[in-house]
């Protein structure tokens, strides 16, 4: 086969490719960043001539015509995780259906329910043996791809190549082209404050040199981060790689020498950072993707000894249930992979998680609440449930529940509540019994 001739045969204008789909098709793009937005954007616009279409995507990250509310009844839009635009769209109006699944899973859930017959992907360019890069957000779209009626390939020079060993897809496989560069929005995040410095400061001296680390997104965890650039021989095995991790490679603290899979490489599932980063990881030999029904396997990630995960929440229950997707019924992100990897850290030998938040939430209004709570609101989606947490972290100290009784676990999660709510929270477990 000559891939240059079959790219130039395959090589159409967004509204060609589009055209291509036909009424009942459902619609599976790759997430994030790496959502191929004119293509995406094409499809609101031929609205009128797709009937009964379903389209599944992730955490778009960029202003969407698809999440326009007059496209109800004719694009079924659904997420597999809520980010900004997400929520916005539905504020406004626009269905957003959602799936509730372990990220690990993430291929049953595409494969075996969503079903799609059309898959949209985004790649820096095709290489001289016909093979396509999926970067630095593949979200296992290329076995897909493989299954699909028809598979659509947005080529991006403004993405990074990422290595490996699973995450690619071949010319032969591809049905349309569309080759339109657009920037791609930058996930570094702001500088960790005071408070959430505090907080990590819990979790960096319990954290050993030799360390293998997974480590999700948000304040604390970026200062978790930061703060372990003086350890030495981390490993890295991630869902998503971020600015932090970057960071601790720079610095030499991660050279993954310790780790059980794949030594001497960071392995990760997705990545979000600065266009500094993505620059940093384009043909990086330190830098393996995987599947990530792969990298979120708890007993593949529990192989690593002294593996370490840290992740935030939004709120915790005085026996240590964690929220960390909703408010109350309504859906503000997804379960993701934290369960996945509380579960590896348990299994992996000097393993340990971290659930960490700060002891307060102040709304935009200035309104202030306790994060450590007696119970969860009504409809509150449970992320990791009360038999999986080990540490519990706030500015206030570390609640260690793994395998505690009732009444271990709430003087442990009262005694890092903020001072302003402990009588309550005392005052509440003692008529629940659960002090006795």
């Amino acid at each position: 086969m000559n891939f240059q001739q079959e790219y130039q045969k395959k090589l159409m204008t967004p509204q060609e490719a589009v055209g291509l789909i036909q009424e009942g098709d459902q619609i599976y793009a790759q997430s994030g960043a790496m959502c191929p937005l004119d293509c995406v954007n094409e499809v609101y616009r031929q609205r009128d001539r797709l009937k009964k279409v379903g389209f599944l995507g992730m955490l778009v990250a960029h202003p969407c015509e698809l999440f326009d509310p007059s496209a109800n009844g004719t694009i079924d839009y659904a997420t597999t995780f809520f980010g900004p635009y997400e929520r916005g769209a539905r504020k406004a109006g626009r269905n957003v259906d959602y799936y509730i699944y372990q990220l690990k899973n993430v291929n049953q859930v595409v494969r075996d329910v969503f079903k799609p017959t059309v898959v949209m992907l985004s790649s820096p360019g095709m290489d001289e043996n016909g093979n396509f890069n999926l970067s630095y957000n593949p979200g296992d779209a290329d076995d897909r791809a493989r299954e699909g009626r028809l598979t659509i390939v947005n080529v991006n020079k403004n993405l990074p190549y990422v290595y490996s060993d699973s995450c690619s897809l071949n010319i032969a496989d591809v049905d349309a082209v569309v080759e339109m560069d657009y920037e791609i929005p930058e996930g570094k995040g702001a500088m960790p404050t005071e408070l959430e410095n505090k907080v990590a400061s819990y979790i960096v001296e319990r954290i050993p040199n030799g360390a293998t680390l997974q480590i999700g997104i948000g304040g604390i965890s970026n200062a978790v981060g930061y703060s372990l650039e003086n350890h030495k021989n981390l490993g890295i095995h991630t869902e998503m790689f971020v600015e932090s991790m970057y960071h601790l490679m720079q610095k030499g603290a991660v050279d993954n020498s310790m780790k059980k899979n794949y030594p001497g490489k960071s392995v990760l599932g997705f990545a979000g950072g600065s266009r500094e980063m993505l620059n940093w990881m384009d043909k990086n030999p330190d830098i393996l993707q995987k599947s990530l029904e792969w990298v979120n396997d708890p007993y593949i990630a529990g192989e690593n000894d002294n593996f370490v995960s840290v992740n935030a929440c939004i709120s915790v229950d005085i026996l240590g249930q964690v929220a960390s997707e909703s408010i109350g019924p309504v859906q503000f992100s997804g379960t993701g992979g934290q369960l996945d990897f509380v579960r590896a850290a348990a299994v992996s030998k000097g393993g340990k998680s971290f659930i960490a938040t700060t002891s307060v939430n102040v709304s935009k209004d200035g309104t202030r609440s306790s994060k450590i709570v007696f119970g969860h609101a009504p409809g509150t989606a449970i992320t990791t449930p009360r038999t999986d947490t080990q540490f519990i972290v706030t500015e206030y100290g570390v609640a260690d529940l793994w395998n505690k009784s009732a009444s271990q676990r709430a003087n442990q999660m009262i005694a890092i509540a903020h001072p302003d709510y402990r009588d309550e929270l005392t005052a509440q477990a003692k008529k629940a019994g659960y002090i006795v």
